[in-house]
């Protein structure tokens, strides 16, 4: 080869050399961009880590994670916290070791579940939310928590690890108890008020009926014929009964509220007794309504509570008469159904909207069509009560402007 061939040859190496040297030197600048990008991304990441470690480790409420069999892999300080245990003795422990010996069960049956669970058996990787039950803290009494679980899944879809967040229900709980002692004692407040307010309006109105009737009777030499004398009197009767049979409620009720209430059963002739409690109330309703009774015709002796058995059928007789209007009757049936008694109350009275039937029972509860029409509001509480003491049961059915039947039955083997 001439020495020009060899000069070309030389040229060209270099020249190919020195492209070489141009591209690596870009593929050098290339993976210095690339390095920094990767060290950007990596201290995101770090810092991301860092974020989520700190929310791990700070967060208030209790978190675990564990494998699909429930051995605790790792946890957070609040976590340690609830159970009473440091952190680095946590790990390793199965986490029903912590649960009190009255949900255990529960738990144990619920992780076995999971631990069978595959992809197709739930929709999205929250397992359980709002699972309530009770931890066993170290050397310390068990409280309540409220658990949500979600899965931890691998490419396949199969569940290789559990994250369980646990929140200590104990002050929740107890705020919600104070909330409805605080609910509980605004009501029992209304419920006074409306009870002073309610006896003392119907007190007022008997009370002056015996005032006028006295102050007449008073001046009865004035002229005042035997008759109008004898409607006095009768008036006086009725505003005395009325304001009794008050204070009857009154007093039923309040042993009632306190729980005090008590069954004394006796043995009683039912026909006699319906027949005495009609003729009692058709004296209250007047020559206006008929109070009219329906029996067997036979004699049956059965044990209920006498005074008990007078509030039931008192308190809706009374109802039917102050419902009702002029010449109508009210009718009590009396019979004896599948080993029961059975007393059925039937008016043709202004009957009970349907939207007031739910809280027929409820204390000073009075349906919104009785206007001005006498009444405590107390009566049909003490029934139920009455009812529930002999295990019995009461129905109603009701038309607005046509009446309303009420059907008690009760047991006959007290």
């Amino acid at each position: 080869m001439s020495a020009d061939e060899c000069s070309i040859k030389l040229a060209e190496t270099v020249t190919e050399l020195s492209t070489t040297l141009e591209e690596l030197q870009v593929a050098v600048e290339e993976i210095q961009e690339r390095n920094q990008e990767l060290a950007a991304a990596h201290q995101a990441t770090e810092d991301e880590r860092r974020k989520y470690q700190e929310l791990f480790e700070f967060a208030p409420d209790g978190y675990f994670i564990t494998d699909a069999s429930g051995i605790i892999q790792d946890a957070n300080q609040a976590a340690a916290t609830l159970l009473n245990i440091e952190k680095r003795r946590l790990i390793g422990k199965p986490l029903a070791l912590f649960i009190a010996d009255t949900s255990k069960r529960t738990f144990l049956s619920q992780l076995n579940q999971l631990t069978h669970l595959s992809s197709p058996d739930f929709p999205t990787t929250l397992l359980y939310r709002d699972w309530e039950l009770s931890l066993q803290p170290r050397q310390n009494e068990p409280f309540p928590v409220e658990i949500s679980i979600s899965a931890i899944l691998n490419p396949q879809s199969e569940i290789v690890g559990l994250r369980w967040l646990i929140r200590d229900m104990t002050y929740r709980n107890q705020a919600e108890s104070l909330r409805q002692q605080l609910e509980a004692e605004k009501e029992f407040s209304e419920l006074k008020s409306r009870f002073i307010q309610t006896v003392s309006h119907e007190f007022r109105t008997p009370l002056n009926m015996i005032y006028v009737s006295a102050q007449l009777l008073a001046r009865s030499h004035d002229g005042l014929s035997e008759e109008k004398c004898n409607q006095l009197l009768q008036r006086t009767d009725k505003a005395v009964r009325r304001i009794t049979k008050i204070l009857d409620d009154v007093l039923v009720f309040s042993q009632a509220s306190a729980d005090k209430l008590e069954l004394n059963p006796t043995l009683l002739d039912l026909e006699q007794f319906c027949e005495a409690i009609i003729e009692d109330y058709q004296i209250i309703a007047g020559s206006n309504k008929t109070l009219q009774l329906n029996t067997p015709g036979t004699n049956h002796s059965v044990c209920l509570d006498e005074k008990l058995l007078y509030q039931i059928l008192g308190n809706l007789l009374s109802n039917a008469i102050n419902y009702s209007q002029p010449n109508s009757t009210i009718t009590l049936t009396l019979t004896y159904p599948d080993h029961t008694v059975c007393f059925q109350i039937q008016d043709q009275g202004i009957g009970i909207p349907r939207e007031d039937i739910p809280r027929l029972f409820d204390p000073f509860h009075r349906a919104k069509n009785v206007s001005n029409l006498p009444g405590t509001g107390l009566g049909l509480s003490i029934v139920q009560k009455a009812i529930e003491l002999h295990g019995g049961t009461i129905n109603v059915h009701s038309e607005v402007d046509i009446g309303t039947t009420f059907t008690v039955t009760l047991p006959l083997g007290l």
